[in-house]
């Protein structure tokens, strides 16, 4: 046999760079889920009374500390929009776990991403909508008379919500592929 014949040819190779990466990115949506899951206890438990009242755009000092069930209410706000991504990544996690077995062209995958875009959607919306709510409670720790209402609108959720149209017309033509592909595999 020649040796171009025995070597392998670029779709092997291609195929096996899917794989690898595939592998390395489902982990990471795991990693990443946990990372952010533990970050935001974390935020929420030994951040101090300031940086929470800053990050909230919230002006003012607090007038007493902010105990734990002002804490606790503001992780439980603060989870929502986060379990919504954490839930998109782990659609994700099973559509690269797909790719890795060679799994490209199935209803299955252009789901898992139609459930990744919705996640970011349903994130990104929520985000201001969470924010507002916080704003609210926090308000009632600093010297302000009444309570403050802070709506943040950022690029960050303007870009998130374009990638959410992005991935949701891939999963759309991902459909569509596989479509072609079964009925393909009809006339074989």
């Amino acid at each position: 046999m020649s040796p171009e014949l025995s070597q392998p040819g670029p779709r092997p190779k291609r195929l096996e760079r899917i794989r690898v990466v595939s592998r390395i990115l489902a982990r990471s949506c795991m990693g990443v889920s946990i990372v952010l899951a533990v970050a935001l206890a974390a935020y929420w438990m030994v951040s101090t009374d300031e940086a929470i009242l800053r990050d909230a755009r919230l002006g003012g000092i607090a007038i007493r500390p902010i105990g734990w069930p002002v804490r606790l209410a503001g992780l439980a706000i603060s989870a929502v929009p986060l379990a919504c991504l954490i839930w998109g990544l782990l659609q994700a996690r099973r559509c690269f776990e797909s790719f890795a077995a060679n799994r490209f062209f199935t209803p299955e995958n252009s789901s898992r991403l139609r459930g990744l875009a919705t996640a970011m959607l349903a994130s990104a919306v929520l985000k201001p909508v969470v924010g507002a709510a916080l704003s609210v409670v926090l308000s009632s720790q600093t010297y302000a008379q009444g309570k403050d209402l802070v709506i943040n609108l950022s690029s960050d959720s303007l870009l998130a919500l374009l990638f959410a149209g992005l991935v949701s017309v891939t999963a759309w033509v991902l459909a569509e592929a596989s479509s072609i592909a079964e009925e393909n595999a009809q006339f074989v």
